[in-house]
């Protein structure tokens, strides 16, 4: 077997090594910018995509140069340019493509849990706000119709309309009809059931991060501040399509008068959404990873193993041009 032969065959397992090296990049630099991002799959996808296809580029264009039979000494200037290029473009797409990041994560993720913690604690406390909220006023709305209808009391024309148009009689089982309904409406079954789905996502969230599935975390760490979002939107239209108002007596006139509408609440979550910390965390994280190094350094020789085994022609160039080996040998 010639000497090409064997190089061939050497090139064969070297791409094998190489495909490694380069699909660790990939998958390292999508995970790594996935918590850059927070979560953003498809430019972490892009990202990642676009960085594994300059680097096998690089590595084509360096074996290319390398086993080039005509014009040896231009492909030598291409092949020492593009391996000098591979060199500096290595370094930033490791510091900011991801991979670094990934380990500077992994290091601190007890630390980055806690926050995870804490968001999803604040999106519970919502709904213990909410039921506090909404008990408390519908007994002011019932204290309020209790004294309404109480003997010789007078009701002025706004709270004869509410009473009218809500079909509240002027006695106490029609009051506790009422306070049935607005129960059942705030509280009831129908709370219930998107209660217990929001808590299932939020336990879903919580053992994910628990459990620290790499992948999914960044999801997970978005997911927090959508179901947050959606929380505030449920509660808060529940809140205003109440029928809770405020009910006085009048001193001045001696009657019984509505003194709002609704007693309703915009709910959100403590901070606002963009005081949930836990994605944050992951993308500011910051420090400096010794394994993350080695790790770099070895995708990096990996993808290069191929450019390093690649045959090298024997010709040599005289002037611009070249000649065979059979020509003149120089030793």
């Amino acid at each position: 077997m010639g000497k090409k032969d064997k190089q061939n065959k050497n090139i064969t397992i070297a791409n094998i090594v190489s495909i490694v090296g380069l699909v660790l990049l990939l998958v390292f630099t999508f995970i790594g910018h996935s918590y850059m991002s927070g979560g953003e799959i498809g430019w972490d996808l892009l990202i990642s995509v676009g960085i594994t296809a300059l680097a096998a580029f690089l590595l084509w264009l360096m074996i290319k140069a390398k086993g080039a039979e005509n014009r040896v000494e231009m492909w030598k200037k291409v092949e020492i340019a593009t391996l000098a290029a591979y060199v500096i473009f290595a370094i930033p797409a490791s510091l900011f493509g991801g991979i670094m990041h990934f380990f500077i994560v992994n290091d601190n993720k007890e630390e980055i849990k806690g926050y995870a913690e804490a968001d999803l604690q604040k999106i519970n406390n919502m709904f213990v706000e909410y039921e506090d909220f909404e008990r408390t006023a519908l007994n002011a709305t019932v204290a309020g119709l209790e004294n309404a209808i109480a003997p010789n009391q007078v009701c002025d024309e706004s709270l004869n309309k509410f009473m009218k148009e809500n079909n509240i009689s002027r006695t106490q089982e029609g009051i506790e009809s009422f306070t049935k309904i607005q129960n059942t409406s705030l509280l009831g079954d129908g709370y219930k059931s998107k209660k217990e789905w929001f808590q299932n996502k939020i336990s879903e969230i919580e053992n994910s991060v628990n459990s620290w599935s790499m992948i999914t975390v960044p999801l997970k760490a978005k997911e927090i501040e959508e179901v947050a979002k959606k929380v505030e939107e449920d509660l808060t239209a529940r809140s205003k399509k109440s029928k809770l108002p405020n009910i006085r007596r009048d001193d001045l006139f001696g009657r019984h008068t509505l003194t709002s509408q609704n007693q309703s609440r915009t709910y959100t979550v403590e901070g606002g959404i963009e005081g949930l910390e836990f994605r944050n965390a992951l993308r500011k994280v910051d420090g400096f990873s010794p394994v993350a190094l080695v790790v770099v350094l070895l995708i990096h020789v990996l993808i290069l193993f191929n450019y390093i085994v690649a045959y090298r022609t024997n010709k040599i160039g005289v002037g611009k041009y070249m000649e065979e080996d059979g020509g003149i040998t120089l030793k």
